[in-house]
């Protein structure tokens, strides 16, 4: 037997309407042309940091390396360990970036690297010299997470050749401070609990780039696999 049905929508005007519970049915929103909307009409990331946790982490500038010609081995300049326990949640990398701090007086490319290592390393001690942040404005990040992080340290498990290369950017021959290489991840990298995000850099010029580098992620209780 034939059955029909209606879809019945507010219009949304403004303001998005706020939802009195999670276990409540809600009525579908659309606009004054009749199109439903499905999301909540916020940038991308928006749903994700307002849960608050979502993080940024960087080097202070008095911790700058410089980085180095040839592809690094076991260090890791700045290393986002997951310190939760097994079945807890992972970390989703958003982007991280390397800094220039000083000016170089010679043409120079720099490649950024990153690293993932599995759970099996054990974590290193937390650096509270680490500068940390929460994406949705929270006080006390670093009472918020169970990250620890880490600089400058060949303990967190990073081999030879292990390396992701990302792209690079060509630094001018002068006045090069503040040049930036942003690497954004969009979530490709997952760190499931005690495993680890490691950055690094190569240089093209012997000594040339003294910089800082920094991570941003998310974290959430995932079904990972097997």
């Amino acid at each position: 037997m034939p059955a029909s049905f209606s879809i019945l929508g507010y219009i949304r005007g403004a303001l998005r309407r706020p939802y009195s519970g999670v276990a409540t049915p809600q009525n579908l929103d659309q606009n004054a042309g009749g199109d439903f909307l499905l999301s909540q009409g916020l940038p991308e990331r928006t749903e994700i940091v307002r849960m608050g946790n979502s993080f940024s982490a960087q080097q202070p500038l008095t911790s700058a390396f410089t980085a180095v010609i040839t592809i690094p081995t076991t260090m890791s300049e700045l290393a986002l360990q997951n310190g939760e326990a097994v079945g807890g949640k992972s970390y989703i990398i958003e982007r991280f970036w390397i800094k220039n701090t000083t000016t170089t007086a010679s043409l120079g490319v720099v490649c950024p690297l990153s690293q993932v290592v599995p759970p099996g390393t054990a974590l290193v001690a937390d650096d509270a010299l680490v500068l940390r942040m929460s994406l949705s404005g929270k006080t006390g990040p670093a009472q918020r997470t169970n990250a620890k992080i880490v600089q400058h340290s060949i303990l967190t498990g990073c081999l030879t050749d292990k390396w992701n290369h990302h792209t690079s950017l060509e630094m001018r021959a002068t006045t090069n401070i503040g040049h930036v290489v942003e690497v954004n991840c969009f979530g490709k990298y997952i760190i499931p609990p005690l495993g680890s995000f490691n950055i690094n850099a190569q240089n093209s010029v012997v000594g040339a780039a003294v910089a800082i580098c920094g991570v941003e992620w998310h974290e959430v209780q995932l079904d990972a696999g097997t």
